[in-house]
C-alpha cells in the first residue's frame, strides 16, 4: 500500500476520496462528472488535475496493489481469486464494471461507455476471453456501427477485415501491408506465464525455424529471445516465402491481445485458446540485403538468427 499512499501525499488527495472514487471510476462515470462529485476531496483545481489523480492513483498504483493482494491471498492462504474479484485489477486500470468490459478495453476500445455497452449486448453471462472475442468476430458491420461509436466501429470493422485471408496475402504479396494473426502453440510453448506478463503493443520478434520436422514453413514467435509460440500454419507458409526473400522486408510485430490483464482476469490458461492470443504484423519493403546464414531475418528490433523448435508444431 506504500505506493497508493505516496501517490496520494504526492498528488495531495485526502485519504478518504479513495474509496468512492475508485468506486465512481468503476462505475463508469466519466471525467467531468468524477471531478464535479470528487473535486472537493481530491483538491484539485480542474478536470485536468483531477485526471490526473485518477491516472495515477487509482489506474496505476490500487490496480497494481490490488493484484498483488490477490496474488498474495492465493500464495499464501491458497484461495485463488474467482469472477469479479479476480478480474478487479482490469476493472480498476480500465474503469469498467465487469470482466467483459474489460476485455473490451484490452483490444483497443478505449472509451469506457462503449466498451460497456459491448459488454452488456455479449449474449455469455460471464464470458471467457475468447468467447467474448468469438461473438465480437460474428458481428455484422451494421451490428458494430449500432453497437459502438464511429471511431470504435471503424477501429474493430477493420480489424476484422485485417484478420480475413485476403488482406493477409495482399499484404505478403505486394510487401507492404498490415494485417493480425492468431500466436499458436502457447501451451506448448512452455512459457504462457511469461506471456501473461505482456501488455498489448508489446515489440516482439519472428525467428524462421525452417529445421522444423512438422513444418520447414515455420516461423517462431520471440520476446528477447523467449519463445512463446508460431505464427499460425495458414500464415506462416507465404509469409516463410516472403521472409525467404532478398532483401527481406522489414517486419513489425506487435502483441495485439493485452495478455496481462487476460491473465490477471482469467488466469494464464485463457491464453492457451486457439485464437486467445492475436499479433498485429506490418510489412515493410526492405532496403539492406538479407543475410542468409541460419535463415535470418529482419525483424522490428534485430535480426534474429532462427533455431530449432519442432516440438508441439501440429498444435499450430
Amino acid at each position: 500500500m506504500h505506493e497508493v499512499q505516496r501517490s496520494i501525499r504526492q498528488k495531495k488527495v485526502a485519504a478518504p476520496a479513495l474509496v468512492p472514487l475508485a468506486t465512481d471510476w468503476i462505475a463508469g462515470l466519466q471525467a467531468a462528472d468524477l471531478h464535479q462529485t470528487h473535486h472537493g476531496n481530491l483538491l484539485t483545481p480542474d478536470i485536468t488535475a483531477t485526471t490526473s489523480a485518477i491516472d495515477k492513483i487509482i489506474v496505476q498504483d490500487l490496480a497494481w496493489v490490488v493484484s498483488a493482494l490477490l496474488q498474495i491471498l492465493e500464495l499464501r492462504r491458497g484461495v485463488p481469486a474467482q469472477g469479479h474479484l479476480a478480474a478487479l485489477p482490469a476493472m480498476i486500470k480500465y474503469g469498467v464494471g465487469s470482466p467483459a468490459a474489460c476485455y473490451a478495453s484490452s483490444i483497443g476500445i478505449h472509451d469506457r461507455a462503449t466498451a460497456t455497452t459491448l459488454a452488456a449486448n455479449c449474449p455469455y453471462p460471464e464470458p471467457t476471453f475468447r468467447q467474448f472475442l468469438d461473438w465480437l468476430s460474428q458481428l455484422t458491420t451494421d451490428e458494430i456501427t449500432t453497437l459502438t461509436d464511429p471511431d470504435t466501429a471503424r477501429l474493430l470493422i477493420r480489424s476484422t477485415e485485417r484478420r480475413s485471408p485476403r488482406a493477409t496475402q495482399a499484404a505478403i504479396l505486394s510487401g507492404t501491408g498490415t494485417f493480425t494473426c492468431p500466436l499458436r502453440g502457447v501451451r506448448h510453448s512452455g512459457n504462457d506465464l511469461y506471456l501473461a506478463q505482456l501488455s498489448a503493443g508489446t515489440l516482439l520478434d519472428l525467428v524462421r525455424d525452417p529445421g522444423n520436422e512438422a513444418d520447414p514453413n515455420a516461423i517462431q514467435v520471440q520476446h528477447q529471445g523467449v519463445f512463446l509460440g508460431w505464427i499460425a500454419r495458414e500464415i506462416a507458409r507465404p509469409l516463410a516465402l516472403a521472409l525467404d526473400e532478398d532483401p527481406t522486408p522489414h517486419i513489425y510485430v506487435q502483441l495485439t491481445t493485452d495478455a496481462r490483464s487476460i491473465a490477471q482476469q482469467s488466469g494464464a490458461d485463457q491464453l492457451h485458446g486457439h485464437n486467445a492470443v492475436t499479433l498485429t504484423i506490418t510489412l515493410a519493403p526492405g532496403n539492406t540485403p538479407r543475410r542468409t546464414q541460419l535463415g535470418a531475418l529482419c525483424t522490428s528490433r534485430r535480426r534474429a538468427a532462427s533455431c530449432r523448435g519442432a516440438a508441439g508444431a501440429g498444435e499450430r
